[in-house]
């Protein structure tokens, strides 16, 4: 049976993967699915008939790993571009100690590269000639900071917005925040535009690691800025997302704090949180227990706050984003699916350069800017000659490097391994088993985990729909 049987709060529980739904059952059920795996096994079980003859525990597991979107993928990608991210510079004029650029990581460094005019224009003129089925077209902005080159996104915008009638036009750009001036509000509020703007935390956290060049502390350059621009322009508050990166070897209950007391800072604003990213790093990170403590205590309230058991104001939006996963796993256990394609694929790869296609300011393509740069197989083009369609679809079937434990892994529907927690980084033309092994076996540990929680949720009276439409969840 392609099912996976586990226990929460002394009750058993089986997940059944074609269905995408879990079912509680009795004692004796769970018992005799344990010792009776094999699909020959003959069941006594009432319970087990009845769940057979709905439907349920079926045996159908994939032949063939193969991602659906496989032929289709010149079509797509030759005709419904939508988003695009230029890598306007590999500068900055910080020199955060985490940061992808730092040092500490295999897939990328700082220089003073700066795409040229040629090569901006070309990349837009590509994802024009590439859009023809799409109804709207989004352009980011990505760097090292790409505020030191303002100018160039000017132009960028100005040509973009002459080129092209009919489509609604987005934008969006991360910066740390330090070069935002009045002018560059003004001609951002003159457009859909989405900023997310960086900030780690109160002075003591953001300047021990997102520091200026000289070395010197950015918080105080960083908050005073955007308090100082949001007075005076109200609508920029509007547009802007915050991005916070947790350092796992020092506190994270200031972090907290600091959101929380923050309210002109944050209110009605998204706050996305990420541990320092260990994808392409050089070494390991770091937990400290204090960090490790103060984290799962954090996920503890704003669970009960799910529950309506403790008010908002002991929590912080910051946790939000650490159940969005989640939220996605109950939306999908409500809806009905087929059983799996003798055919198909885990869920978790996306076609490359579809969701953002990343062009480098050496024009080269990437899949999105996560990936690494001095990766060979993660190079999937150029602005002068185009996609390379072969590399696009060894990249999207990922599944295929661990063929058959995909084929048996509960975690088939519910996977996020991508093809970049396969990438060693290092210039290699193939992605990495091994690499992909480690991946699925946290991934099997987080999708357990997710389970079980989502079940005391839903014991204790979690009300997804509020979660999703009711401001006061969504502002926390």
């Amino acid at each position: 049976m392609n099912i996976k049987i586990f226990e929460c709060l002394n009750e058993k529980y089986v997940f059944d993967v074609n269905k995408n739904k879990i079912i509680k059952i009795t004692n004796d059920t769970y018992q005799e699915l344990a010792e009776k795996k094999n699909k020959e096994a003959e069941y006594k079980s009432a319970e087990i008939a009845r769940l057979k003859s709905a439907g349920y525990l079926s045996d159908i597991r994939p032949e063939i790993i193969e991602h659906p979107a496989t032929p289709f993928v010149e079509d797509i990608l030759n005709n419904n571009l939508q988003k695009l991210c230029l890598q306007v510079t590999q500068n900055c004029n910080f020199r955060c100690k985490y940061c992808v650029y730092s040092g500490e990581y295999e897939n990328r460094g700082h220089s003073n590269k700066v795409m040229s005019w040629e090569i901006a224009k070309k990349s837009i003129d590509f994802m024009i000639a590439h859009s023809k089925n799409s109804e709207s077209m989004n352009v980011g902005f990505y760097g090292g900071e790409p505020l030191l080159h303002f100018d160039l996104i000017k132009k960028c915008m100005e040509y973009l917005e002459e080129s092209v009638q009919g489509k609604e036009l987005t934008y969006n750009m991360t910066t740390n925040a330090s070069l935002l001036s009045e002018d560059i509000v003004e001609e951002i509020l003159k457009r859909k535009f989405k900023l997310t703007i960086s900030i780690d935390g109160p002075k003591e956290i953001q300047d021990r690691n997102r520091v200026l060049a000289s070395g010197k502390g950015s918080y105080d350059i960083v908050y005073n800025n955007i308090r100082s621009l949001c007075e005076k322009y109200p609508d920029l508050k509007t547009i802007i997302n915050y991005s916070m990166v947790f350092d796992q070897r020092y506190e994270f209950s200031k972090i907290e704090d600091f959101v929380i007391n923050e309210n002109a800072l944050f209110e009605g604003t998204q706050i996305m949180g990420n541990l320092v990213n260990d994808n392409y790093k050089k070494g390991k990170n770091e937990w400290s227990d204090q960090f490790a403590e103060e984290w799962e205590y954090s996920k503890f309230k704003y669970m009960l706050f799910l529950l309506e058991k403790v008010s908002a104001k002991y929590n912080s939006k910051i946790m939000r984003n650490s159940y969005m996963s989640l939220i996605d796993i109950i939306k999908n256990t409500r809806k009905e699916y087929p059983n799996l394609s003798l055919k198909d694929h885990p869920s978790g790869q996306c076609v490359p350069g579809d969701v953002r296609l990343f062009i480098s300011v050496d024009g080269d393509f990437f899949p999105c800017e996560k990936v690494s740069e001095t990766s060979n197989v993660m190079n999937i083009g150029n602005i002068d000659k185009g996609f390379d369609f072969d590399k696009i679809r060894y990249i999207l079937n990922v599944g295929k490097i661990s063929e058959e434990e995909c084929k048996n892994c509960f975690v088939f529907r519910n996977c996020e391994i991508c093809s970049s927690m396969c990438d060693a980084g290092n210039g290699n033309e193939e992605l990495s088993k091994a690499m992909k092994i480690v991946r699925c076996k946290s991934e099997k540990y987080k999708f357990v985990n997710q389970l079980k929680t989502l079940i005391v949720l839903k014991k204790y009276g979690f009300n997804i729909d509020k979660f999703l439409f009711d401001a006061t969840y969504n502002n926390v």
